[in-house]
């Protein structure tokens, strides 16, 4: 964000201004002939003045409002039928604006007469303000960057919260975003401010979004309610026409009818329900189990039928003993059934593919997928389950099987925010939506919204995060479930985002209505313990762990409720509280191969151990904590060790002589910058500058940005204990290089070719690009390289790796990721020197615990260095890193290398500064 401008002075002797307009847009030559001042009483006192915000038209240009306020004039919007095309700005009207610097009223003018882009570039170099982020959101509006405008929006309204301006475009962006209920919400608060004109509008925009949005929704609960009360209503009518319109709603709540019927005679008396609900979908799948049905003896099925109407209405006592029943009576409809409403009960999957396939119906079998999955998902098997899901989903679609589609679609979502692949999360859930628009299915359209808002918020986008999870709670009013929920995530949030008692309200909220805050709440509430802490706490944290079954949670969600324990325990008692966090990472040992949970919980165990004692002010205990989560042996001079988590911070070193100093921090008040400059403190610093070469012992996230320690000393990130061997003499050396390669496609990653400024080597040299680049091809040729680079995407994928992983070609069974953990299982025998020139490869979300690192994967597997950029590197990088090989080769240490050529560049151009977001791993 640009800095306000200088106060105006005057100049010791005149001399000569470049224009203003020139200097940030184009040169407009008749400014200088143009220039007075604009009179003090706005456009109306020069009717040619009024051409340069088009305030003295009918109807107004654009639909979004400005703060200039005279071009905050309310006409009628009409949209235009003419293409959009930018209208020529009136060049002697901005010359009084630039006269007087009026950077804010030259940028309307470019909105109103359709160049956003020049707006934008006069309103960056504005005084900040709550009306020149309003005007920049218009922009963003304008240039259809909805989610952009929203931040503006939020960030003018938290420092001016009557803004009406900003209010009024906030209501049009959650609109453009299909956030009607929210948007209608906004809209209110314009009208309140009682604008002639514009509280007119918004009213009736407004009522407008909620008239449509309750039509559709009656629709939706009616279909639903009617269908539902066929399982416990003998009497309640066959809902045919709302089945006609709504065939998803009426079949998915079908099968429950036909199951709890008493009867023969009620069950062939859903016969034509059956018979809509076939032709709606094709086939006689519904028809055919009607008639199936209604053929058993019901003097043996009756009592079982009663029996599963109680497992429908979640008053079952005894699931597993109904279960055991069920599959003794024969009753196949009914067996597969309670399996599925009984997720706790053991089943094999053999006995799930068989009932699904008896009953012959598409639907039932893609139901039967989706729980084949998760039965692999519960015995470790996430990439089958994950292939077994999408096959469900392609199955489903062939099929044409609506709303079962948009089910498969929201768990899709789900796994692939768990996953981190958050781009697939939304492009599923942002179609999922689109599908059940289109299909009429508004309940699962909230689903929808609900995973958006989970995407965004992984992703750290706060202002949609939040948009979308209000809108998903304006869709279900009254709901208690749906209100803990949102406001947790609120919560959870608020605590990313460091602001204590934000998210104190927002888990007072989600307790409004007498729900638990769970696990994610218990978490919250350890970190607020420190940040805010309540007398009341204790007890809550301690109600919600004795939820944590020992025996039937999953392993993961048990190793995070002793951690959840721990870190409340620490912080008023540090050796009960560090007996906790050993606890933590000794049960989470066992699971760490097959559980995130498990392996963020011991990630965090070892950072509140590091930072813990940074508070004690032993330093040297949290050194070596920090050298045992990295694996490494903490150097006893030249060594720098560091953890964080959220506000707090401990940074320990030993200088040249062995001396050690150490600083704990917990004043951080916003999120963890990219750039760690000022995070060691100068005294620190200062302190090891008497070294050749400085091991730094980072846990994540600090070993993935940088800045950690300056540019002029050489210093590298330490991630093993072994040494590399160096290469055989008779060795030939190798180059690999890995470019251009073709990642599946719902990665959306444009291809990266190879630098064109790097000179080819002199040696022998392996190219794999395009769909050869898989990662087992990959790997092999790795095997005997001397140097290797990657011009890959880094990406985040949980299901594959909890560090980043390269985005390769894929190989038959879907594979595209060449992992830490498949590197750790080969052996690099030219001990290379790596290039990772990939986009972001060291870089992982502070928002995730990272267990390991793709650099420390290659240094475990056998390479010399690892040099991995942050940020997007420019072409010309690799002369740059050419240069760094070359010194190496020749004798240079890897961190003696990279200071030299970084500090030579930055001498040279002052466009290099992407050199300090190049990071060493030794």
């Amino acid at each position: 964000m640009a800095g306000e401008l200088g106060t105006p002075r005057e100049p010791e002797a005149p001399r000569r201004r470049r224009p203003l307009l020139a200097r940030v847009a184009y040169a407009l030559p008749l400014l200088a002939a143009g220039a007075f001042i604009l009179p003090g009483s706005g456009p109306s006192a020069d009717p040619d003045a009024a051409r340069i915000w088009l305030s003295n038209t009918a109807t107004r240009p654009i639909e979004a409002r400005l703060s200039v306020v005279p071009a905050d004039v309310h006409r009628p919007y009409v949209p235009s039928r003419e293409a959009e095309h930018a209208t020529p700005v009136p060049l002697r009207e901005l010359a009084r604006l630039e006269a007087r610097e009026d950077r804010a009223g030259i940028a309307a003018s470019y909105l109103v007469h359709g160049d956003p882009q020049q707006a934008v570039a006069h309103l960056n170099h504005a005084r900040p303000s709550a009306s020149r982020e309003n005007d920049r959101a218009v922009a963003a509006f304008l240039l259809r960057r909805h989610d952009d405008a929203l931040s503006l929006l939020d960030g003018a309204l938290d420092a001016e919260p009557r803004h009406a301006q900003a209010l009024w475009n906030r209501a049009l962006v959650l609109r453009e975003l299909g956030l009607t209920l929210l948007a209608a919400a906004a809209f209110d608060r314009v009208a309140a401010l009682e604008e002639p004109g514009w509280s007119a509008e918004a009213r009736e925009q407004a009522s407008a979004l909620r008239d449509t949005e309750r039509q559709r929704s009656e629709l939706w609960r009616a279909t639903r309610a009617a269908v539902i009360a066929l399982a416990t209503d003998a009497q309640a009518p066959l809902p045919l026409q709302e089945a006609r319109r709504l065939p998803g709603t009426a079949r998915a709540h079908f099968y429950d009818a036909v199951r709890t019927a008493p009867s023969a005679a009620r069950v062939l008396a859903l016969l034509p329900l059956a018979e809509v609900l076939d032709r709606a979908f094709g086939g006689t799948a519904l028809v055919d189990s009607v008639r199936r049905v209604a053929a058993r003896d019901f003097a043996l099925r009756r009592p079982l039928a009663a029996e599963y109407a109680k497992l429908v209405q979640r008053t079952h006592p005894d699931p597993a003993l109904l279960i055991r029943r069920l599959r003794a009576s024969g009753e196949t409809d009914l067996l597969l059934g309670a399996l599925l409403l009984s997720p706790a009960v053991p089943r094999e999957p053999a006995e799930v593919e068989s009932l699904a396939r008896g009953l012959s119906d598409p639907w039932m079998d893609v139901l039967a997928r989706e729980e084949l999955a998760r039965l692999d998902d519960v015995a470790g098997k996430s990439w089958e389950a994950l292939q077994r899901l999408r096959d469900a989903l392609s199955l489903c679609r062939e099929r044409e099987l609506g709303l079962r589609c948009l089910d498969l679609q929201r768990r899709l979502s789900s796994r692939a925010i768990t996953a981190n692949r958050l781009a697939e999360a939304e492009e599923l859930a942002r179609s999922g939506w689109r599908e059940a628009r289109v299909l009429g299915e508004w309940g699962h359209e909230a689903f929808a919204i609900r995973e958006l808002g989970q995407a965004a918020r992984y992703q750290f986008r706060v202002a949609p995060a939040r948009a979308y999870l209000a809108e998903y709670l304006e869709r279900n009013p009254g709901d208690c479930e749906a209100r803990a929920y949102v406001h947790r995530n609120l919560a959870s949030l608020a605590m990313m985002r460091l602001r204590p008692e934000e998210a104190r309200r927002a888990l007072n909220e989600a307790q409004a209505c007498g729900r638990t805050v769970g696990l994610v709440g218990a978490w919250i509430l350890a970190d607020l313990g420190r940040m805010d802490p309540r007398p009341a706490d204790a007890e809550q944290v301690r109600l919600e762990l004795s939820k944590v079954d020992p025996v039937q949670d999953p392993p993961g969600r048990r190793v995070l409720g002793t951690l959840i324990a721990a870190r409340f325990a620490v912080e008023r008692n540090r050796d009960e509280g560090k007996a906790l966090l050993r606890k933590t990472i000794a049960e989470a040992a066992p699971w760490l191969h097959d559980n995130a949970d498990a392996r963020d919980a011991r990630a965090v165990a070892y950072q509140s151990l590091a930072l813990s004692a940074g508070r004690a002010g032993a330093y040297d205990e949290a050194a070596q904590v920090v050298a045992e989560q990295l694996g490494v042996t903490a150097p006893e001079r030249c060594m720098l060790a560091a953890a964080m988590e959220a506000e707090r911070t401990v940074v320990v070193v030993r200088g040249p002589s062995g001396e050690l100093r150490g600083h704990h921090d917990a004043s951080r008040k916003e999120p963890l910058g990219e750039d760690l400059s000022g995070v060691v403190p100068r005294d620190l610093v200062t302190l090891l500058r008497g070294c050749e070469q400085v091991d730094v012992l980072a846990a994540p996230p600090l070993d993935s940005r940088a800045g950690l320690l300056p540019a002029d000393l050489a210093w590298r990130y330490r991630v093993g204990t072994a040494q590399a061997a160096a290469p055989a003499p008779s060795r030939a050396p190798l180059h690999v290089v890995v470019a251009d390669v073709e990642t599946p496609a719902q990665l959306r990653l444009a291809r990266l070719p190879s630098w064109e400024s790097a000179p080819a080597p002199a040696t022998g040299s392996v190219r794999l690009a395009g769909a050869n680049a898989t990662p087992s091809r990959v790997l092999e040729a790795m095997k005997r390289a001397t140097d290797i680079e990657f011009h890959a995407h880094g990406v985040l994928d949980r299901s594959l790796s909890d560090a980043t992983v390269i985005a390769l070609a894929a190989e038959n069974d879907g594979r595209y990721g060449l992992t830490a953990e498949e590197l750790r299982r080969v052996k690099l025998e030219g001990a290379p020197v790596v290039l990772l020139g990939a986009c972001s490869a060291a870089k992982l979300p502070s928002l995730l615990h990272q267990t390991s690192s793709l650099p420390q994967a290659f240094v475990d597997a056998g390479a010399r260095a690892v040099f991995a950029a942050t940020v997007d590197i420019p072409d010309s990088a690799g002369r740059f890193f050419q240069a760094v090989r070359e010194r190496i080769h020749a004798g240079a240490r890897p961190a003696d290398a990279l200071r030299t050529e970084r500090l030579r560049w930055l001498r040279g151009e002052r466009s290099s500064q992407w050199v300090n977001r190049v990071l060493l791993y030794e």
